[in-house]
């Protein structure tokens, strides 16, 4: 790729504006805003050949209609990153991983493994020690969340029945601290996302060179409840968040405009019952545990807490 024009200050300008726009269409899932931004970056960046920094938009945009659910648009697109990018560049890297969670998504779990196995090979072509331990440990964490929810949408029952949550959710409030909800939340996760979790691990870590393997964060086993929990919340927060801070969600507009309806608890649970059924979650105590938890900390503090974050790493970041 030719890319030897500097960037003009017209670029760098709107840049700063338009590529966090961007982002943000990540935890809030909007497909239509992303495509309009990256077709405002493309138009911006396309005349002085900056293809890199586009497909970079374009990987945003992609992750986009993977959270907004639209796997077969995200899974063209990050193919399209994968055979036009550097096999030793970082975008390419993120295009598999974010590829490997689209095949997690639709349960293909062959086409999973084979993904995972090709993004841990070239997690090697991160030179930084640091980076590379960032992102291994990114991704794994990702990954098994993806394995939780894959294990909850396939345990589809009975409806979530709204009384019952909220009831639930009211006694796990009154009755148990923070760390005793997750507790709760990890008894109640699926045996197949139990199995799904570790299979994926397991894929990955037979991939993994010796002194790599000490990068990840020890796994995350069906007897620590309470750890199983947190990742599972950790997994649920891309579908509560949106329930309750979303901007287009009721309760988010209802907050922002200091209507006193946000503080009915049963408001809140409403909300994220909603949430979970369209998601086809109808495990009514992984349910009351997310419900319970976001009126523990409140809207503000859930909203800043559980916020959805990307897989993809900015130059910035350090987490």
């Amino acid at each position: 790729m030719i890319e030897n024009i500097p960037l003009s200050k017209v670029q760098k300008e709107r840049l700063t504006i338009l590529e966090p726009q961007l982002r943000s269409c990540v935890k809030t899932a909007d497909l239509n805003r992303a495509k309009k931004i990256t077709a405002e970056i493309q138009e911006l960046l396309r005349p002085t050949c900056h293809e890199t920094r586009i497909l970079q938009a374009k990987n945003w945009l992609y992750e986009t209609a993977l959270e907004a659910g639209r796997l077969t648009y995200a899974k063209l697109g990050f193919e399209g990153t994968i055979q036009k990018s550097s096999s030793r560049t970082r975008l390419h890297l993120e295009a598999i991983s974010l590829l490997a969670i689209c095949y997690l998504r639709e349960n293909n779990l062959e086409k999973a493994r084979g993904m995972v196995a090709r993004a841990v090979g070239n997690i090697n072509n991160i030179k930084s020690p640091e980076r590379r331990k960032q992102f291994h440990r990114r991704l794994i964490q990702r990954l098994e969340e993806e394995s939780i929810l894959v294990g909850l949408k396939s345990e589809i029952t009975d409806s979530l029945i709204l009384e019952e949550v909220d009831y639930r959710a009211i006694q796990l409030v009154k009755m148990k601290s923070e760390n005793e909800i997750f507790a709760e939340m990890g008894r109640a996760v699926p045996q197949r996302s139990v199995d799904l979790l570790q299979d994926i691990r397991s894929a990955y870590i037979l991939r993994l060179p010796g002194p790599d393997r000490k990068m990840l964060l020890p796994p995350i086993t069906e007897e620590n409840k309470e750890a199983l929990g947190k990742r599972a919340s950790s997994a649920l927060k891309r579908v509560a968040w949106r329930a309750v801070c979303c901007s287009d969600s009721d309760i988010y507009k209802a907050w922002s405009q200091g209507l006193s309806v946000v503080y009915d608890k049963k408001y809140i649970v409403g909300a994220i019952v909603a949430a979970f059924t369209s998601a086809s979650i109808s495990v009514m105590m992984v349910a009351a545990s997310a419900a319970a938890l976001a009126i523990k900390f409140g809207a503000e503090v859930f909203c800043e807490m559980y916020a959805p974050s990307s897989l993809m790493i900015d130059r910035k970041d350090k987490s």
